[in-house]
């Protein structure tokens, strides 16, 4: 399971405030309601919030959801900064916690979080209407170096689940450049090794970082790492999965 640490947010926080990439993933999802300011929108699994934050500029109500204290502090700061009055922080366990209210939300979305089956146990109570779920379409995590994805976090296994199901939905496939601005070669080592896994540890050497790395003009961060994030929105009717 994917923990937040202080080095992650930095990362991500340096990240998202030189990108649209949440910007376009809200627009995109606002134009799926004849009127989102009426809608009430869950983020589950929001972890830093910062695709929460986009939504609120489109729809009455978000309430973000996450179990990390860690990360939905950096949320509660930005609300409070930012003067955002919509958003409701809730930290929990999606999976473990009994108290659900049904039918809570007009949508859900899942961002890069959990397979078909948690997101069915976690959705089929508390969502009435639909759910978005929005999954990679490579199939390599897309920081790491060369590690493959689990093969029940692919988009293949989605797919397979969603059809047995019997459940209707759309696929809609995006790409949004989503890379990471680092502040030197030694932060740009920190980066990578933070999301290696197993034997790429063994790869992220000073020379290898600066092959994937691009120069640029910015004092602050004079190295980007480019790199388009691939995925797909599937929304999901969840009226026909409450009548299986």
């Amino acid at each position: 399971m994917f923990e937040w640490n202080p080095e992650k947010i930095r990362f991500r926080i340096d990240s998202v405030q030189r990108s649209t990439f949440h910007q376009q993933i809200a627009r995109v999802l606002a134009g799926k309601f004849d009127d989102p300011s009426s809608v009430s929108l869950c983020d589950a699994g929001c972890g830093l919030g910062f695709l929460s934050l986009a939504l609120s500029e489109h729809f009455k109500q978000i309430t973000s959801i996450d179990i990390s204290p860690l990360a939905l502090s950096v949320l509660q700061r930005e609300t409070t900064v930012r003067g955002i009055r919509n958003i409701s922080i809730l930290q929990e366990d999606l999976l473990y916690d009994p108290k659900v209210i049904p039918g809570l939300y007009d949508g859900m979305v899942f961002s890069f979080f959990g397979n078909v089956s948690e997101i069915l146990q976690i959705a089929g109570p508390r969502c009435h209407n639909r759910i978005f779920i929005l999954k990679k379409n490579d199939h390599h995590h897309r920081f790491s170096v060369s590690h493959a994805l689990r093969e029940h976090d692919s988009m293949a296994w989605a797919l397979k689940d969603l059809r047995e199901q019997g459940l209707r939905f759309t696929k809609e496939d995006m790409s949004i450049e989503d890379g990471q601005p680092l502040r030197s070669l030694e932060d740009a080592e920190l980066f990578f090794r933070l999301y290696a896994r197993g034997e790429d540890k063994n790869l992220i050497t000073r020379n290898y970082v600066r092959s994937l790395l691009q120069e640029t003009s910015d004092d602050e961060f004079p190295f980007y790492y480019q790199r388009p994030c691939i995925f797909s929105i599937l929304t999901v009717d969840m009226s026909s999965y409450h009548h299986i």
